[in-house]
């Protein structure tokens, strides 16, 4: 019964100890406490299609969880056929985008492009 109690104590201190720390980092209660919803939003870009003066993406945002989204912001890199950067641009999808749906856009890119990557930046979930 003893080395219970000792246990119990010991595991009690760590875990006050822990709570100081993440306190004195910067951490609330609230933070500490609550664990948010993953949110799984995921785009991809479509193939690089070369014009005589530009070159168009088609750029697709899905999303994976049960809550809808609005102003889902997407920054593209655009890449030489070297793979050194030629511009980096954001762009807002205003619509809605629905639980379990997708949204799709066309971006222009400067005409040397011949590969790009994007990347969700932001959103307001609802």
């Amino acid at each position: 019964m003893k080395k219970a109690l000792i246990i119990i104590l010991i595991i009690a201190c760590l875990a006050g100890a822990v709570y100081i720390y993440l306190i004195n980092t910067g951490h609330t209660n609230e933070s500490i406490l609550n664990t948010p919803n993953k949110i799984a939003l995921n785009v991809k870009c479509g193939e690089v299609e070369n014009m005589l003066v530009t070159s168009i993406v088609k750029l697709t945002v899905n999303n994976n969880s049960s809550r809808e989204h609005k102003n889902v912001t997407i920054r593209v890199v655009a890449y030489d056929k070297k793979r050194n950067t030629i511009k980096e641009q954001e762009t807002v999808f205003l619509r809605t985008l629905t639980s379990h749906g997708n949204l799709t856009k066309t971006v222009t890119l400067p005409a040397k492009t011949k590969s790009c990557d994007c990347v969700v930046l932001n959103s307001t979930p609802q």
